[in-house]
C-alpha cells in the first residue's frame, strides 16, 4: 500500500508538527508506505494562499500519477488542488484541524471549493462540521468527526511530578505580524485601526461589523496585502497573546513552568512572571517532548488560541488527558468534550482567571482528589484515541485496511522543489 501525505510546516527548518509527525509514523506501522509533500512549498502568499511561478504544476501531476498513489491523507487542504487530485488514483481524505481562514485556498476562491470534489473530509470539531454542512449541499456522505489523537504511556504512570503547573504554549506571531507591529507604530491611521479593532473582536469575537459596513476602516484594511479574515486571524493572535500572558501573571507565584516558543523572548526584559515562569532550552516540538512535560506535571492548563471556536478540543487536551497531570481548560457549554465524553465529563473547567487560579491552588492543595480525577480522564481515553487507532480510521474511509501482519512502511519526503519550472521569457 502506499500513500502520498500531504502536510505542511511555516518554520525554516520544514519541520512539520508533532502532531502530523505522529500521523506519518502512524500511518507507516499499518505497512504503509508514506511519501510526504509540504503544501507551503507550493504556496506563494502568506503560506496558504497562491501557486508559486517556480513549481512546475504539470511536472508535479505527472511524477504523482506515476506513483500511483492507494489513498492520500491531507492536513487543512495542503496541496489539494485540481491537478493533484486529478493525478491521485486513490481516496482523498482531508484532515481539518484548524478554522477557514487557516485552511488552504492556492486558486484563492474561498476554502469551500475543495470539499465540492468527491474528497472525504475529517473535522476535529463540531464547528467545522458544521460550517462545511452550511457551505456544501449533499456532504453529509463524507464528513466524518473525531477528537485529536495522542498516545497512551501506560509505562510513564510513576513518573515523579516536578512541575506543580505546566504550559506548553505558544506567543503567538510570524513575520506578517511583525512587520503590521511595526506599521502601527509609524502610520496613525493603521494605530487607530488596530485600537478600534482589537476592541471590537473583544465585544463581538468577529469583525462583522466592520466588514459590512464596508466604510473607510474596511477600506483601510484592503490597503493591506491581507485578505480580510488574515487580517482579523491576526488580530486575534494579538487578543490571545494578551490573554496568555495574564495567565502566565496570575499562575506564576504557584509554580507555572511555562514551555514555549522563541517569540517569548521578546518578554523577557520586562515581564517578570515570563521571565520567572518560562522554562530555558529548546522549544518542546516532538510529541514525546510534550508528554514528557505532561507526566512531570501534577497540573496542565489550557488557553485556546482567541480564533478557536468553542466547541473545538485542542491537541494538548487528549495529551494531558493520557498524561499524568490533570487537565484545567477553558469552560464552555458547547465543547466536544461533552459530544464524546458526556455532560458528566470529569475535566475541570474555568470560566474567568479567578477560578483558573482557585482551580489550580485547591488541587495542588488535595493530591488525592487530583489523582482520583487524572485517573477517570485517562481512562477517557484509554481506547479510540491513539495515533494507531486513528490511522486505521483514515485508512477506513479511504476504503483501505492495514496489511494484516504490517512490516514498517517506509517514509519518504518529496521535495516540490525538484519540480522546476521553465523560466519565464524577458
Amino acid at each position: 500500500m502506499k500513500l502520498a501525505f500531504f502536510g505542511y510546516a511555516w518554520n525554516p527548518e520544514l519541520q512539520i508538527d508533532a502532531y502530523m509527525t505522529e500521523t506519518i509514523a502512524s500511518l507507516a506501522r499499518t505497512g504503509a508506505d508514506v511519501d510526504v509533500y509540504l503544501g507551503g512549498q507550493l504556496s506563494s502568499e502568506y503560506g496558504i494562499y497562491g501557486l508559486k511561478d517556480t513549481v512546475s504544476i504539470d511536472a508535479l501531476q505527472q511524477f504523482m500519477v506515476t506513483q500511483d498513489y492507494d489513498a492520500a491523507i491531507s492536513f487543512n487542504n495542503s496541496m489539494l488542488i485540481p491537478q493533484v487530485l486529478d493525478a491521485l488514483r486513490g481516496r482523498v481524505v482531508t484532515v481539518i484541524v484548524d478554522e477557514p481562514e487557516h485552511l488552504f485556498d492556492y486558486l484563492r476562491v474561498g476554502p469551500w471549493e475543495v470539499f465540492r470534489q468527491d474528497v472525504e473530509i475529517f473535522a476535529m470539531s463540531s464547528a467545522l462540521e458544521r460550517r462545511v454542512r452550511e457551505q456544501v449541499e449533499d456532504v453529509d456522505a463524507r464528513l466524518h468527526f473525531a477528537l485529536p489523537a495522542t498516545h497512551i504511556d501506560l509505562e510513564s504512570r510513576g513518573t515523579a511530578a516536578s512541575y506543580p503547573i505546566s504550559w506548553v504554549a505558544s506567543y503567538v506571531g510570524d513575520r506578517n505580524l511583525d512587520l503590521f507591529l511595526k506599521l502601527i507604530t509609524e502610520a496613525p491611521q493603521y494605530h487607530a485601526l488596530t485600537v478600534k479593532c482589537l476592541d471590537l473582536l473583544a465585544r463581538d469575537g468577529d469583525l462583522k461589523a466592520v466588514k459590512d459596513e464596508d466604510g473607510a476602516d474596511a477600506a483601510l484594511i484592503r490597503t493591506l496585502p491581507w485578505t480580510f479574515d488574515f487580517f482579523q486571524a491576526q488580530m486575534l493572535n494579538i487578543l490571545t497573546n494578551r490573554s496568555r500572558v495574564a495567565v502566565v501573571e496570575r499562575l506564576a507565584p504557584h509554580g507555572l513552568a511555562l514551555f514555549g516558543n522563541a517569540n517569548w523572548q521578546k518578554l523577557l526584559s520586562h515581564n517578570a512572571a515570563v521571565l520567572k515562569s518560562l522554562r530555558p532550552g529548546p522549544a518542546r516540538v516532538t510529541h514525546a517532548d510534550l508528554r514528557q512535560v505532561y507526566n512531570a506535571s501534577k497540573i496542565s492548563i489550557n488557553l485556546p488560541q482567541a480564533h478557536s471556536t468553542q466547541d473545538a478540543v485542542q491537541y494538548r487536551v487528549i495529551d494531558v488527558l493520557a498524561s499524568n497531570a490533570l487537565m484545567i481548560t477553558q469552560h464552555s457549554p458547547t465543547s466536544d468534550l461533552y459530544r464524546v465524553f458526556g455532560i458528566d465529563c470529569p475535566i475541570p473547567t474555568y470560566r474567568d482567571l479567578d477560578e483558573l487560579e482557585q482551580l489550580c491552588v485547591h488541587f495542588l492543595n488535595n493530591e488525592a482528589e487530583r489523582l482520583a480525577l487524572v485517573e477517570r480522564c485517562n481512562a477517557l481515553v484509554a481506547t479510540g484515541f491513539s495515533f494507531d487507532e486513528r490511522a486505521i480510521d483514515y485508512l477506513r474511509i479511504a476504503r483501505l485496511a492495514p496489511s494484516a501482519a504490517p512490516a514498517q512502511g517506509a517514509v519518504r519526503w518529496i521535495d516540490l522543489g525538484l519540480f522546476p519550472a521553465e523560466p519565464r521569457a524577458g
